[in-house]
C-alpha cells in the first residue's frame, strides 16, 4: 500500500496544555539525549535508559526503535537540539466531528493514567479525505511526530492507505504509454496517469532503448512530439 505524511497544526492550546505538550517534548528530548550519549545500540539497552523518564509508553517504544537506528542505520556522531517527539502508531487515536470549528480532534498521550487529553487539529484541506480515512479506521498509522515551532505545533502522522486497482491491463489498447529518455543506460516508460498517480510502469534496458532510437531514426514519423 503506498504511503503518505499527513500535517496538521495544533489548535492553540490552553496554558495548562501548552506546559503539558513542553513537558513531554523536554522530557523526550532528556531520554534520547541519554539513551544515545550512553551509546545504546539495542532496543533492550535503549528501554533500560529510559524507563526513569517520565514518558507515556507510546514515546519510550519509539525511542526503543530509533536510538539503535541513529547507531547502527544512520551511524550519527551527535544528535541535534530539535528533534521531535516521536511516537508508535499506539498515540493514532482521533476523533471527527463536522459540529466543531475544528472537525478533527487528537488524544494527547501523556505519562500516567487519566492525564490524556484531547486537541483540536487544523489539518491540511488537500488532505481532508485521508484524515477521514484514518479516523474511520480505513487508513492505517505509522509513526507520530510532534514538533514545537516558534509560535505553534505541528503533527505529522505516516499512513498506508489501500489504492483500487484499474479495471485495465497495461497492454490494452486502451492505455497510453509515455516514453521519457533518461540515457544510454535505459528507457523509462509508463501508461498515462490515473487519479494522478503512474499505473504499471515498467522499464527498458540499454539494448531495447537503442533498438527503439535506432528503429525512429529510420522511421521518424513514429517519434512521438511533446
Amino acid at each position: 500500500m503506498p504511503t503518505k505524511t499527513l500535517e496538521a497544526t495544533l489548535a492553540p492550546p490552553t496554558a495548562h496544555k501548552e506546559h503539558k505538550l513542553c513537558d513531554l517534548l523536554d522530557t523526550y528530548r532528556e531520554g534520547l539525549h541519554e539513551a544515545f550519549e550512553a551509546g545504546c545500540d539495542t532496543t533492550n539497552a535503549t528501554s533500560d535508559g529510559v524507563t526513569p523518564y517520565d514518558l507515556p509508553y507510546q514515546a519510550k517504544a519509539a525511542l526503543c526503535n530509533y536510538v539503535p537506528q541513529l547507531h547502527d542505520t544512520y551511524d550519527a556522531e551527535e544528535l541535534d537540539d530539535d528533534h521531535p517527539v516521536r511516537l508508535t502508531n499506539q498515540a493514532a487515536e482521533f476523533d471527527h466531528s463536522q459540529e466543531r470549528d475544528y472537525e478533527v480532534t487528537w488524544w494527547v498521550p501523556q505519562p500516567g493514567r487519566g492525564t490524556n487529553f484531547w486537541i483540536p487539529l487544523r489539518i491540511n484541506p488537500e488532505q481532508k479525505g485521508l484524515w477521514h480515512d484514518l479516523v474511520d479506521g480505513d487508513a492505517s498509522p505509522g509513526q507520530l511526530r510532534l514538533q514545537r515551532n516558534r509560535t505553534s505545533w505541528t503533527l505529522h502522522v505516516t499512513v498506508k492507505f489501500p489504492v483500487e486497482e484499474p479495471d485495465y491491463t497495461t497492454d490494452s489498447d486502451d492505455v497510453t504509454h509515455i516514453g521519457l529518455d533518461i540515457g544510454e543506460s535505459a528507457l523509462i516508460t509508463g501508461c498515462a496517469l490515473k487519479d494522478g498517480s503512474p499505473t504499471g510502469p515498467f522499464v527498458c534496458d540499454g539494448s531495447r532503448a537503442k533498438h527503439l532510437r535506432k528503429r525512429d531514426a529510420h522511421h521518424p514519423e513514429t517519434t512521438p512530439r511533446a
